[in-house]
């Protein structure tokens, strides 16, 4: 179950890109069974965290549920759905997906995906790496690229050159990069100005009760996610506000009432 409430902020600006020809989405549901579920619960609930690089503690966690994690994923982020829906991808654009994983936000445009000019998928865990490489190989996305990296790596080799992404995408990442606005500088680095910038995680807000915020918070660092407002300010601070939401969506297996906030930003590249 998820609750939402958005607020939609246009200008002049905006004008031009609404002319463009937007590239439609598809549904994207991946199928899941009991079994397969409780596989990647055991790796979420007991995980052996190791390792003295981050990407050594990344893969540490992902590795055992990488060809499972979509089917599982997919009714757990819930704000991926309408960050797809809300941000401006037109035919033609290039598109960067910092954090990207398997590459299954790339599922929500199915076939339309060749209508991007170019499409990368960046992320710094092996085995999620594998999975999107695999998932571009058997599709044949021929304009697609996946690369082995970090999102702060200014230098890292298959990024587009500075200035010329029209749209980026960082979709519940952003709480497990240690050094976030790093990644968010490099982001700013490679858009087109007027380009978009669309993010979605978890979060916590003033709605909650404070014991809630603390409960949340507590439980995902344990994952190695770390839950904080200061993200949405400091994008709304450095991407002008196109679209933002915030929702509150349950977990499989977990009773409903257990609802952890999450929100969906797309500014502009000023």
């Amino acid at each position: 179950m998820v609750t939402t409430r958005s607020r939609k902020d246009t200008s002049d600006d905006e004008a031009p890109a609404a002319k463009r020809m937007k590239i439609e989405t598809v549904e994207y549901n991946p199928p899941h069974s009991v079994f397969t579920d409780m596989q990647v619960l055991r790796a979420m609930w007991f995980p052996n965290i190791k390792g003295d690089t981050h990407q050594d503690q990344l893969e540490s966690f992902y590795k055992s549920q990488a060809h499972l994690y979509d089917s599982y994923r997919c009714r757990m982020l819930h704000g991926r759905k309408p960050l797809v829906k809300a941000m401006p991808a037109n035919k033609g654009d290039v598109w960067v997906d910092l954090g990207g994983g398997t590459g299954s936000n790339l599922e929500f445009f199915g076939e339309n995906i060749k209508a991007f000019k170019k499409v990368i998928v960046v992320d710094l865990t092996p085995s999620l790496v594998e999975v999107a490489k695999e998932r571009v190989e058997a599709k044949k996305w021929t304009n697609v690229d996946v690369v082995l990296g970090d999102a702060t790596d200014t230098k890292l080799e298959g990024l587009p050159e500075p200035g010329t992404v029209d749209l980026l995408t960082i979709s519940y990442a952003l709480t497990m990069i240690p050094n976030w606005k790093d990644a968010l500088a490099n982001a700013k680095r490679l858009l087109k100005p007027g380009g978009h910038i669309a993010i979605c995680d978890f979060t916590v807000d003033s709605t909650q009760w404070s014991f809630s915020q603390f409960f949340w918070k507590k439980l995902f660092a344990s994952d190695h996610v770390f839950l904080s407002a200061e993200h949405r300010e400091y994008l709304k601070a450095n991407f002008p506000c196109v679209h933002t939401e915030l929702g509150y969506g349950t977990f499989p297996y977990v009773p409903w009432l257990f609802k952890c906030p999450f929100y969906v930003y797309v500014g502009r590249n000023a």
